[in-house]
């Protein structure tokens, strides 16, 4: 059946605020994320960026202004990475923060506006404020400080309320080079539901702490146990006139050239009625066997070696209606070899297209 398409806004694009250039910082964009732990919901970006300057770094000042759909400067959040910055290395992990949350010195957190978990940020400066969808985050330099005490510092930082050019969103590429994986939504012709978003979400969950009483095991019981865990997810709507019983979708694990890695699966269990064309039917979330190397993922097959992901793209695989019937997608996509080094990256499936707007954290 034909219907019109959920609305999913997607995350926010991250870019270099083009109207206050620095040449001895460059800011190479960035990447999003949902965080789930001790202090609340918070919408996540983290900020890639390269020193250029005569020496190493030792303090970074960084202005995000939040734009919405006309550019106008929604607010400023202030962010300082933390740790030690190397002349033209790039810096997307750093360490010495406080926070439990957000470990990762180059990631602001935002405190999230309502309880669902979506891949868009939408931002509330002030309490009273109207909460709007952020469009886009322009990063410029506020200062730097080097290892030898000389520092650049500006009061020409954005404002609330001023009009700044909408970043164009890079063209789609299903090979990555760096950085976390991006989640990505893929189509399948004749599938009776419609992925509507991707995101990533990390949950942090810190237990023990506090009086642990006399001796050794009661100091290392006041020790505090975070555990954490990536999760990537889904929501998608129903398009089919049928109650759907089960959906169970395709997560195929993509190495840093493109080629399929491995394929996970992942079921939402219903009953899902037909979806108005706003709304969500449901949503769920997987977890991958791996562990991070910095802001890379390094995923754990079961049996063979690691491998940096580049990219996770997901896809319909199976769709259980309540009626007894079932839709199957014809062409899985399937773990594939590495392509050979002289040749173009093998896509991820013939069942994978690259979306027009992937949906990327």
């Amino acid at each position: 059946m034909t219907a019109p398409p959920a609305v999913a806004a997607g995350p926010p694009l991250i870019a270099a605020d083009t109207t206050r250039p620095n040449a001895a910082l460059e800011i190479r964009g960035g990447t999003t994320y949902n965080s789930i732990g001790p202090d609340g919901r918070q919408d996540v970006a983290c900020i890639v960026f390269v020193n250029h300057g005569p020496r190493m770094a030792t303090k970074v000042g960084l202005s995000l202004a939040m734009l919405d759909a006309s550019g106008t400067v929604l607010g400023v959040e202030v962010m300082y990475p933390t740790g030690k910055f190397p002349v033209d290395a790039r810096s997307a992990f750093s360490g010495g923060r406080i926070s439990t949350q957000i470990p990762n010195g180059n990631c602001h957190g935002i405190f999230a506006q309502g309880s669902a978990a979506h891949s868009n940020f939408v931002y509330r400066p002030r309490k009273g404020d109207p909460a709007t969808e952020v469009a886009a985050i322009l990063v410029s330099v506020r200062e730097i400080v080097y290892d030898d005490g000389t520092a650049f510092r500006t009061d020409q930082v954005p404002q609330t309320g001023d009009k700044l050019p909408l970043p164009t969103a890079p063209p789609y590429s299903v090979a990555v080079a760096d950085g976390p994986p991006p989640v990505t939504v893929g189509t399948v012709a004749g599938s009776p539901i419609e992925l509507t978003d991707a995101f990533r979400v990390e949950n942090v969950v810190q237990t023990g702490g506090g009086p642990g009483g006399g001796g050794l095991l009661g100091l290392i019981a006041s020790i505090p146990v975070t555990t954490r865990a990536s999760l990537f997810c889904m929501t998608f709507a129903n398009r089919d006139p049928r109650d759907v019983k089960n959906v169970r979708v395709n997560l195929a694990v993509l190495d840093r050239a493109g080629n399929v890695g491995a394929v996970e699966t992942m079921d939402s269990k219903g009953p899902f009625a037909t979806a108005a064309a706003s709304a969500d039917s449901g949503s769920s979330c997987e977890g991958f066997r791996g562990k991070w190397d910095a802001d890379t993922f390094m995923y754990q097959p079961k049996d063979g070696t690691p491998f940096a992901v580049g990219r996770v793209v997901i896809t319909p695989g199976i769709v259980e209606f309540t009626d007894g019937t079932t839709w199957t997608v014809p062409n899985p996509p399937v773990p594939n070899p590495p392509a050979p080094s002289t040749s173009a990256p093998n896509p991820p499936a013939a069942s994978t297209p690259a979306p027009s707007t992937p949906v990327a954290h």
